[in-house]
């Protein structure tokens, strides 16, 4: 008798055991109260770049402070980021939501793509239009930035915008002389 009351307690133990696992198994898709962080968006690989945290700051260009050029790049989201352009008085002269940085091999440089979410005010059409900023030696103290312009075209009516993504790939490449005025910025301290 005590050896099928033994029996009968160890698979007791194993039933509730399996049981237990089972509503905790976070491999398990149904399972809506699981800690596997299934709800949280995965970062794109473009944001997983080594040196991708080093671009995230507000820019200065020191070389010319008369100009008070600031540009501020800064997360949004899981899958975005800003490039915000103030005015010297501090309002959004113009702003970039990037979806996308195509990252060179060197891993200091590439080409942001996003949309105008506040289209500047010398071409307010721009506004959801995509567009491109190319970067390069990027350090922690350091950025180099050049904005897109192209001969005005089809595909970029006006030179700086274009209607796809797509669009932007083909149009704003360096290739295409795309590129041609930058600026080299430090880390704003003010």
């Amino acid at each position: 008798m005590q050896k099928q009351i033994k029996i009968l307690l160890t698979l007791l133990t194993v039933l509730i055991l399996a049981i237990s696992c089972a509503n905790n198994n976070p491999n398990d898709p149904n399972n809506n109260n699981n800690n596997n962080n299934n709800n949280q968006t995965v970062k794109p690989a473009w944001k997983q770049n080594v040196n991708y945290s080093l671009l995230i700051k507000d820019w200065y260009n020191e070389r010319q402070p008369e100009l008070k050029e600031v540009y501020q790049i800064r997360e949004n989201g899981n899958d975005k980021v800003d490039f915000i352009v103030p005015d010297p008085s501090g309002n959004v002269s113009y702003s970039i939501v990037v979806t996308e940085i195509v990252w060179n091999s060197d891993n200091k440089s590439g080409i942001m793509y996003g949309t105008y979410s506040v289209a500047p005010s010398w071409t307010s059409d721009a506004l959801n239009k995509w567009y491109a900023i190319l970067f390069s030696d990027l350090t922690e103290n350091t950025l180099y930035i050049s904005q897109a312009y192209v001969t005005p075209s089809a595909d970029a009516p006006k030179g700086n915008y274009t209607e796809t993504l797509e669009k932007a790939k083909e149009v704003f490449t360096e290739a295409n002389d795309a590129f041609t005025l930058g600026t080299y910025l430090v880390p704003q301290t003010k």
